[in-house]
């Protein structure tokens, strides 16, 4: 099956293309600026369709048109006549023995109504390449469909409808450390649960925004106290205990004045794990040295163990915070070996 967008943004909109296809398995992905194509080729074969405020009224009526149907107000909304259900910007419609799911994207991600199981699993080892090559015929083998594709974190992120046993033993067979979750933040809980630990943060650029994907989790509070956003370099110094000669001397987006976060917050806090990151997220503040999108990622413990990773992402000023929040699970997860 298919997801189709239509809007010029969700080209861009990689945070938002990665929690769409986490909740629903598709084998093509289209993108359109705009409704002037020909939509009825390709729904025979759609069951998801992202429309934005400008083309969403459009495609209500192309797909009633296409259905012999019209367009009738159901509780203040206007939609096709045959709409089977409908809850605030999206319906589905039933189309020859198709069911279609619409969308309406403006400041939320609504509820997506398709019923479409699927199931997820992480590969950190092996680009998507190489992945590929040791999977292909497992999933063949099983007659079972799967997408992969890298995420924003930089790890092989694979997607499939149905699982058994005997499929996760033959994977296993071929890539021993794999990692089977919908949700990335709910596998570290589950983790740190288990072995008793607990992760904190100390977050400058991305504003909370690790904290806040982690405390969605149920139960996270076994594992999260609390964390810190040093978003001006007071805080870093007053709170963090960054020195002042190292932000001077380095600045605040370095791998000297993350480190420095990393020790501080893994002192205030307690816990035995840590994230810190500094970035330049954009649209200013860059420079030539430290272009926007500048971004170090620091992970660590309470033993001393730690990593500064520099990296440099394309995109708007989300794309650079979700990036950066991706990356950081990605280098705590594979530098703590928690696969």
């Amino acid at each position: 099956m298919a997801i189709i967008f239509i809007g010029k943004e969700f080209k861009y909109r990689k945070f938002l293309q990665n929690y769409i296809l986490s909740h629903y398995k598709a084998e093509k992905i289209y993108y359109f600026d705009n409704i002037n194509f020909d939509i009825n080729s390709i729904l025979s074969t759609t069951n998801l369709i992202i429309t934005n405020e400008k083309s969403y009224s459009t495609v209500s009526k192309v797909i009633a048109t296409l259905n012999d149907d019209v367009l009738e107000l159901k509780n203040g909304y206007l939609l096709p006549s045959k709409t089977i259900v409908f809850e605030k910007n999206s319906y589905l419609v039933s189309k020859d023995e198709s069911i279609i799911n619409v969308l309406k994207i403006t400041d939320f991600i609504p509820q997506i109504l398709i019923d479409n199981e699927i199931y997820t699993m992480h590969i950190f080892n092996y680009d998507v390449q190489t992945a590929d090559m040791f999977i292909k015929s497992i999933f063949e083998s099983f007659k079972i469909e799967y997408t992969i594709y890298e995420n924003e974190g930089g790890w092989c992120e694979v997607k499939f409808n149905k699982i058994n046993e005997n499929l996760i033993k033959q994977l296993r067979g071929f890539i021993p450390h794999l990692i089977f979750s919908n949700n990335i933040f709910e596998y570290i809980k589950l983790t740190l649960e288990k072995r008793g630990e607990k992760i904190t943060f100390a977050e400058s650029c991305t504003g909370g925004l690790i904290a806040s994907y982690l405390t969605k989790i149920v139960g996270s509070s076994n594992i999260f106290d609390g964390s810190v956003v040093s978003y001006a370099n007071r805080i870093k110094s007053e709170w963090l205990g960054v020195d002042k000669r190292v932000l001077e001397k380095f600045g605040a987006v370095s791998e000297e004045t993350v480190q420095q976060m990393l020790l501080g917050i893994l002192e205030i806090s307690g816990s035995d794990y840590a994230i810190a990151v500094s970035g330049i997220a954009g649209p200013s503040g860059g420079s030539e040295i430290k272009p926007v999108g500048t971004v170090f990622i620091g992970v660590g413990d309470k033993n001393g163990k730690f990593m500064v990773e520099r990296l440099n992402f394309k995109g708007d000023r989300e794309q650079v915070q979700y990036q950066t929040m991706m990356h950081s699970i990605r280098l705590f997860i594979k530098f703590f070996n928690f696969l």
